[in-house]
């Protein structure tokens, strides 16, 4: 490894931290050189924006689709500062670097960044493509288009939402529409109302510039009862902005009653019942493509992107006609279940009450359930694929039905987990929706498909007059997924599957899954040399070694000290003569099964859903063990303790926290929570409140694993994070590769320039060490510096020495 040679890249990288960060990641996944222009974006609002955010979520991973190298953003902040302050600090940060070559791409979001282009293109290094999306302004689209610039138009969605709210809630539409005052809310507002009173269905009762939830009730009574409340903007920003508490008053108007629409994704993530929801993804990918085609010139210079799904809360299901209720993605379907069903409770006893109709109203409530039941079973679709989720499969699965033999089969796509992995969730997600339907159509007649967990697929196939004839039909299938006729679109996905035959009265359903589960676990294992699988339900007497662990572990978690215990592994600064930390890590040793390592129980402990009632376990006992020793442990500056993010979700877990440290007078910057960069970040906003709840409480949050996910970058700029870990597979890589070096180079200065303290995992080299230290890495752990030990060995080689009384 050349240190020297890396810290001068990281120099060069550190102009352009993260999109650098971004490009030698791609570029070391790829494994080969990739040299197009990079794209560089400017962005009208803050790093936090909501808005902005999505955008560039999916900007970046249409970007990582077509290759490109380099994906730069700079944010003018023209939501929170004067658009005259956010420009001259854009001019002042421009000043003394090229922003863009000529040869490079320039994507403008929204209608600032389009301003700020117009008046300072040779500040931006007047390149030779650019596109400009989210644009409102008619008199800018018109001067964007005098000057070649490229549009996407996405003003249409809204006139499109509230045609889809008036197709299934039915005319007429008065609407009370939420705006905003400020210049950027004012625009969008302005616009919106333009396009109302010009094309759009719907009237007009009534606009709230400066809404609040009281506003919006004391309008609604002045107002039509059938008014809709439609949400163009105003408190619905991220994190950054000035008063972050107004994100929640959505959720309390639902409290209240008061339900409102909309037409940006992340607005339905905020609180918002639904509508025509713009479609962020074809957004991204034609801004990418559009820039980096080959024939840029003769593209249209004004292209339009408009809603992608249709979506309604399902408190909204009965007042929808089934034909269109088949349409759209419905929300909160458990809650709403759960109030019908005590709606039907309430009916019930109030006619009871009547003595006389007690009859009547047995009948009514059958005849109500029968309603519910009907109705739940059409809303028992997996909201991302369309398929029936796997509860419709445990209400027709054949031991319900006597009599009906046949086949289980669940089907798995390797590569669809690869770009899960590389470019997160969503991205795998789209995918699998843009095969689906090529999967159904070669579906044979009566063969049933099911939306499983992740990205697996489950499904049903009725016994034929051959188990031989059966199975050859399911090769079949299996073998013409992996063809693509010429004209469909998208990359061929190879399936792989486990096949199960099974008679209805043989066994349950949770028996049968957990074979196909592990049949693919098998395949996987095996490097899918082979497309499919067959295995048996696995028989109750015959427990696998997860049914066995979970069986102990279930047996274990009321008392498990007589098993589980803690061990440390040291953290030194770069000196490697200073102690600055332990972190605490779970062992189990099991009286028959011997030492069992975390890799293999911890996903037992998930999948039982224990994780919280461990890492309640784990972290008690490391400050049990802390506050009963720190009169020899003062030189210890913290623990470290490796937490779930569903844990965090817990109020109570924090006040437990907290009763510990006051119990045993611990100050609480001694205790650092690390949640791994693999935890289910999907929720950000319930992420930052789990996050500003240990913020609170004095304790210090690390990020774990850093660098292994799609979506490490994004998590440092929206949450508190005080230490960000490296992840140990990149030291070793940066070992291996030139590209891993400046990878790793980037990652550090990108971590120094927020502030964050950086730790390097997997140190097992002087040499390592002594590269890390010159790359200012403040923190190492590892094998070289110490091994994870015992607590009380621990205790010996680093606490001084005992004094009367102590250690009780």
């Amino acid at each position: 490894m050349n240190a020297a040679q890396g810290t001068t890249r990281g120099r060069w990288l550190a102009r352009r931290l993260l999109g650098a960060c971004l490009w030698a990641l791609a570029a070391l996944a790829e494994a080969q050189p990739l040299d197009p222009p990079r794209l560089e974006v400017l962005a009208s609002y803050h790093r936090g924006n909501p808005w902005t955010d999505e955008l560039l979520t999916r900007i970046e991973a249409a970007a990582e689709r077509l290759g490109v190298a380099s994906v730069d953003v700079d944010y003018l902040d023209a939501r929170r500062l004067l658009e005259a302050q956010a420009f001259e600090l854009q001019r002042l940060r421009l000043r003394g670097r090229r922003a863009v070559d000529r040869g490079d791409h320039l994507l403008l979001l929204d209608d600032a960044a389009l301003r700020f282009y117009l008046a300072h293109t040779q500040a931006l290094g007047d390149p030779a493509r650019v596109v400009a999306l989210g644009v409102n302004d008619p008199g800018l689209q018109r001067r964007a288009l005098a000057v070649g610039i490229k549009l996407i138009d996405t003003t249409g969605v809204a006139a499109e939402s509230l045609r889809f709210l008036q197709a299934v809630l039915g005319p007429p539409l008065p609407l009370l529409v939420l705006g905003d005052s400020t210049p950027v809310g004012q625009d969008l507002t302005t616009a919106f109302l333009r396009r109302l009173t010009r094309e759009a269905p719907g009237e007009l009762a009534g606009v709230l510039w400066d809404w609040t939830p009281d506003a919006v009730e004391e309008a609604l009574s002045t107002l039509p009862p059938d008014t809709r409340v439609y949400l163009v903007e105003g408190q619905t920003t991220g994190e950054g902005d000035l008063d972050a508490e107004r994100r929640d008053w959505l959720p309390r108007l639902e409290a209240r009653g008061i339900r409102v629409f909309c037409h940006l994704p992340y607005q339905v993530e905020l609180g918002c019942d639904g509508g025509a929801i713009l479609d962020t993804r074809r957004l991204g990918t034609l801004a990418v493509e559009t820039l980096y085609s080959p024939a840029f010139a003769p593209q249209p210079d004004r292209q339009t992107v408009g809603a992608g799904r249709r979506v309604l809360n399902a408190h909204w299901y009965a007042a929808v006609s089934p034909e269109s209720a088949t349409s759209i993605e419905w929300l909160d379907v458990q809650r709403a279940m759960g109030d019908a069903e005590q709606q039907q409770q309430r009916l019930l006893w109030a006619g009871a009450g009547l003595g006389g109709l007690v009859a009547s109203g047995v009948v009514a409530l059958a005849w109500s359930r029968r309603r519910g039941l009907r109705r739940e079973r059409r809303l028992m679709v997996d909201r991302v694929t369309g398929l029936p989720s796997r509860q419709l499969l445990e209400v027709d699965f054949p031991p319900a039905q006597p009599g009906r033999d046949g086949w289980l089969f669940e089907l798995a796509s390797p590569r669809l987990r690869q770009v899960r992995a590389r470019f997160g969730l969503p991205a795998a997600q789209a995918m699998l929706g843009e095969q689906l339907p090529q999967i159904r159509e070669r579906l044979p007649r009566g063969w049933r498909l099911y939306a499983d967990a992740g990205l697996n697929l489950l499904g049903w196939i009725p016994a034929g007059p051959g188990v031989d004839d059966d199975e050859a039909r399911f090769d079949a299938l299996l073998a013409s997924l992996d063809e693509r006729e010429p004209a469909e679109p998208g990359p061929t996905l190879p399936w792989h599957a486990s096949l199960l035959r099974l008679a209805g009265h043989e066994a349950d359903l949770a028996r049968c899954c957990a074979a196909l589960d592990e049949g693919l676990a098998r395949l996987e294992r095996q490097g899918w040399r082979q497309p499919v699988l067959r295995v048996a339900p696995v028989p109750r007497e015959k427990a696998t070694r997860f049914r066995r662990l979970a069986d102990e572990l279930e047996a274990l978690i009321e008392a498990p000290e007589g098993q589980w215990r803690l061990v440390l592994q040291s953290q030194w600064a770069a000196n490697g003569v200073t102690l600055v930390g332990a972190e605490a890590l779970l062992r189990w040793r099991h009286p028959r099964l011997g030492e069992i390592s975390p890799g293999e129980f911890l996903p037992v402990v998930d999948s039982l859903g224990l994780s919280e009632r461990l890492d309640a376990w784990v972290s008690l006992t490391a400050i049990d063990w802390l506050g009963r020793h720190q009169d020899r442990l003062g030189g210890l500056p913290r623990l470290s303790i490796n937490v779930g993010l569903t844990t965090l979700d817990d109020e109570g877990y924090v006040a437990r926290l907290a009763g510990a440290l006051e119990r045993w007078r611990l100050p609480a910057e001694r205790l650092e929570i690390e949640i791994t960069e693999h935890a289910d970040f999907g929720d950000l906003k319930r992420a930052e409140q789990a996050l500003a709840r240990l913020r609170r409480l004095g304790v210090r949050v690390a990020l774990d694993d850093f660098g292994t996910g799609y979506t490490a970058f994004r998590l440092l700029q929206r949450l508190p994070f005080d230490v960000v870990k490296l992840d140990r597979t990149l030291l070793e890589a940066a070992g291996q590769h030139r590209r891993a070096v400046e990878a790793y180079v980037a990652m550090v200065r990108f971590c120094r320039e927020l502030g964050l303290e950086v730790v390097a995992e997997g140190v097992e080299t002087a040499e390592e060490a002594a590269w890390l230290a010159g790359l200012d890495v403040q923190v190492f752990q590892g094998f070289h510096l110490g091994r994870p030990m015992e607590r009380q060995v621990f205790l010996e080689r680093h606490g001084v020495a005992p004094t009367s009384g102590a250690g009780r």
